[in-house]
């Protein structure tokens, strides 16, 4: 006689969710179960939050994710660093900045519209790679047993500024040696850091800004190269690349040496929330960044019946009353004042109302946004291609030097 066959009991997944459930409880895990809405700080410039995030409105920097800015000396890199601190106090954050140049004093951080606050704002003085790792790693890890202990933990922005200028404690015994030899290890120890807390600061939601150099090399073509490893290269969700020029507003007097400021070209890269795109904004030396700057760039006769901005004139035919937009010239004619402007006195709040901010809102996210998944991959390959096929083990050579000229497209 046959034996009836014996019934399998089934492990239902529900349990297997209670025992990950239970695990996140000792372990710092973290269990998505819920689409959360993205979240950003704003850079204080409109295009570049456009530019980063595919958002005018609402957009910037990613919260819970390493944002590199990389560029020449003087390109801007700093100072948007510091427009993103004033934005992220605006929204609650604290800030904890590593200043590894001694290029920013707490007395002046009010003059960028920080709040000097210790409850606030933390000024760090280091440029020892070594140093700095200890310091994030420990201060990362205190936060995570806190979170595990139930304790709500303070929304913070770590900003980084800059990788370029950080060395090692063996650069440092070597040069007392007077030993001259190429530091072997500043790359690995650079390439550990961000290793070790990328996914942390993700697990505490904690934003990061990282500041890098770039320079030209010597060669007879010579390259645009950002130099410590490619730890921020990998580690970074968003890389911009920026660059600059002179800044000329007709008012310069001597002292001003031909410029008031600079015009900075930016442009992301490995960036899976906007498609990568040139634009230009401008810094003044006088006023800072404008939050406006770089929006004439969709204030184009196309979109005038949209957006009511664009070079030009209205038009009135005498015998019908009716008013018609020619396109031209260099003033801009703006409809809901009635009025022209010259350039210099465009970019105001009185101009980019709210309403004519939410009247391009859809264009200017369109430009931006990623239309299909193919895009997204084949800007993913394009930086691939770029950064090489380089091993984390031998990131101590030659490959630690990322051409920025690849991404940027010089």
């Amino acid at each position: 006689m046959a034996k009836a066959s014996k019934e399998v009991k089934k492990f239902e997944f529900s349990k297997v969710g209670s025992i990950l459930d239970n695990i996140a409880k000792t372990i710092p895990i973290e269990i998505e179960k819920i689409i959360k809405a993205k979240t950003f700080i704003s850079t204080g410039v409109y295009i570049l939050d456009a530019a980063l995030s595919a958002r005018l409105l609402g957009g910037g920097i990613a919260t819970s994710r390493i944002t590199g800015l990389l560029g020449e000396s003087g390109a801007g890199k700093s100072f948007i660093a510091y427009s993103i601190c004033k934005s992220a106090q605006k929204a609650g954050y604290s800030v904890i900045y590593i200043d590894t140049e001694r290029s920013l004093d707490l007395e002046d951080v009010h003059k960028f519209g920080i709040d000097s606050d210790l409850e606030k704002f933390r000024l760090i003085r280091s440029n020892k790679v070594e140093d700095i790792n200890m310091t994030i790693s420990q201060l990362i890890e205190e936060l995570k047993l806190q979170k595990l202990a139930g304790v709500e933990i303070p929304k913070i922005l770590l900003v980084l500024d800059s990788i370029g200028m950080m060395s090692s404690n063996k650069e440092k015994t070597d040069l007392l040696k007077g030993d001259m030899k190429q530091d072997m290890t500043r790359a690995k120890q650079l390439n550990s850091m961000f290793r070790s807390i990328s996914s942390d600061l993700g697990y505490l939601e904690i934003p990061m800004i990282c500041c890098n150099h770039t320079y030209l090399t010597q060669d007879m073509f010579p390259k645009e190269i950002s130099k410590g490893g490619s730890g921020l290269i990998y580690a970074a969700s968003v890389l911009g690349f920026l660059s600059k020029s002179k800044l000329k507003t007709g008012e310069e007097d001597d002292m001003d040496l031909g410029q008031s400021g600079i015009s900075v070209l930016f442009k992301t890269q490995k960036n899976r929330l906007a498609k990568p795109k040139k634009i230009r904004f401008n810094i003044s030396f006088a006023d800072g960044m404008n939050p406006y700057t770089g929006l004439d760039a969709f204030c184009r006769p196309e979109y005038f019946e949209k957006i009511g901005i664009a070079q030009g004139k209205m038009d009135i035919d005498k015998k019908t009353g009716e008013m018609t937009f020619i396109p031209g010239g260099i003033k801009w004619y703006v409809s809901h004042l009635d009025k022209s402007f010259s350039t210099k006195n465009l970019f105001t709040e009185k101009i980019f109302t709210l309403d004519v901010l939410k009247k391009m809102e859809p264009i200017v996210n369109d430009y931006f946004r990623f239309k299909s998944i193919d895009e997204i991959e084949e800007v993913e390959k394009q930086f691939n291609d770029a950064v090489g096929d380089a091993d984390d083990d031998d990131d101590y050579t030659d490959s630690d030097n990322i051409d920025a000229g690849d991404f940027f497209g010089k």
